[in-house]
């Protein structure tokens, strides 16, 4: 901005000199321009002096003044109805869920950083009596305690166009995202609309790496690598490994992204038909799409597949909207509306059926208001309808009102 302001000074001084020059009549003296010319050299060294000076400020900082902090508290209350006996030996129930997030980072070399982000919460929620393929809520916690859940190393090359991190960390912070359906804390609460239900991602987080490259603005391939348990041992043995290519298109003033993806999960899995074989691997491919239609709507999608001999769900796919309260004066509010279906396998129909059970593809679908109360506070209504939960077809039509608070900082 700075170099801008003396180039059009620069400019203005140039024009005054043709005048000068070619003008019959001129007004300004060439000692007025020379003044004038000996001002603009002087005013740039002093904003090269000044830029030196921030520069050096910056890196005289001790290193814990360069750490950024954010986090936050999530809250919410769910109950149900439409909930059989069959289904949930209580019935309807209503359960609470809070949770907490902290993370910092580290600004490291010039263009390295370390990262950690720590969580705690308690209450499993309404998934811990209603199961489903989906979930309810997945902000919510089985294990009250405190957990160190990310902490990494990342660095970047050529203008960030290259990007590297290793340490114990998420894959799904950077794979298989979406704009609209990517975060229980602020957008859709269940599970199924923030990953792909048909990508069997690590059990949890753990040891691993992941290596980003963008070509152009518009285009970036990454491939990452994890520990498929989750728990540290056997680093090698079971490998969890994807590759994605993602396009960002403009159409006009509306962005969109495009992301296909395949993935490996290495750990050994039973056969369903054949429980004897039990060194099946599981694989599969998908996309994620977010598109803006206008600057007040903006749609996604998703698609997955895996294999059917070794997983419940073979196909999964969910698609909706996320709309700005602009249009009716409430810029920052946002509604947001969802459907998906998790489509059982045959295989696992064949063992449901030795079972007596009646399988079913299980329908979801739902909708949120998030409302700006603060800039630090929202709060969200929530409704969610599920059919055919867990994949059984007996269990008919589920309902779950809630509502989510969310403090952050």
């Amino acid at each position: 901005m700075k170099r801008l302001v003396i180039w059009m000074i620069s400019g203005f001084v140039l024009l005054l000199a043709s005048t000068a020059v070619f003008a019959e009549e001129s007004t300004v003296s060439r000692e007025e321009i020379n003044a004038l010319r000996e001002k603009l050299e002087r005013l740039e060294k002093a904003f090269e002096q000044q830029a030196a000076t921030d520069s050096k400020k910056e890196e005289e900082k001790r290193w814990y003044e360069k750490i950024e902090i954010a986090g936050g508290a999530t809250a919410g209350v769910q109950g149900s109805a439409g909930a059989k006996k069959r289904h949930s030996r209580k019935g309807n129930v209503t359960d609470g869920t809070l949770s907490f997030d902290l993370e910092a980072s580290l600004p490291l070399a010039e263009s390295g950083k370390f990262y950690f982000l720590t969580e705690a919460g308690t209450g499993n929620g309404i998934d811990g009596d209603l199961p489903t393929l989906s979930g309810f809520n997945d902000t919510a916690n089985e294990e009250d305690k405190l957990s160190l859940s990310e902490v990494w190393y990342e660095h970047t090359w050529f203008k960030e166009r290259l990007r590297f991190r290793a340490g114990k960390i998420d894959l799904t912070t950077d794979f298989d995202t979406n704009a609209v359906a990517n975060c229980e804390k602020t957008q859709f609460l269940s599970g199924g609309f923030v990953n792909n239900l048909a990508v069997e991602f690590p059990d949890d987080n753990g040891i691993g790496a992941m290596i980003w490259f963008s070509l152009r603005d518009d285009l970036g391939f990454g491939v990452g690598f994890a520990d498929a348990d989750g728990d540290g041992d056997s680093l090698f043995d079971d490998v969890f490994s994807i590759a994605e290519i993602g396009f960002k298109p403009k159409i006009g003033e509306c962005q969109g992204n495009y992301r296909f993806y395949g993935w490996f999960n290495n750990k050994d899995h039973a056969d369903l038909v054949d429980p004897d074989k039990t060194g099946e691997k599981n694989y599969g491919i998908g996309l994620s799409l977010d598109q803006e239609i206008t600057d007040l709507l903006t749609l996604f999608a998703r698609y997955g597949w895996q294999r059917g001999s070794v997983s419940q769900i073979k196909h999964a796919w969910s698609a909706g909207l996320k709309c700005s309260g602009k249009f009716y004066g409430r810029q920052d509010d946002v509604i947001g509306l969802a459907y998906g279906m998790a489509i059982i396998g045959d295989d696992w129909e064949e063992t449901d059926r030795d079972s007596g059970i009646r399988s079913g593809n299980e329908h979801h679908v739902e909708l949120y208001y998030n409302l700006k109360v603060h800039d630090h506070f929202r709060i969200s209504p929530d409704i969610q309808w599920v059919k055919n939960a867990n994949g059984d077809a007996d269990n008919r039509d589920l309902w779950v009102f809630g509502v989510r608070a969310r403090v952050a900082f």
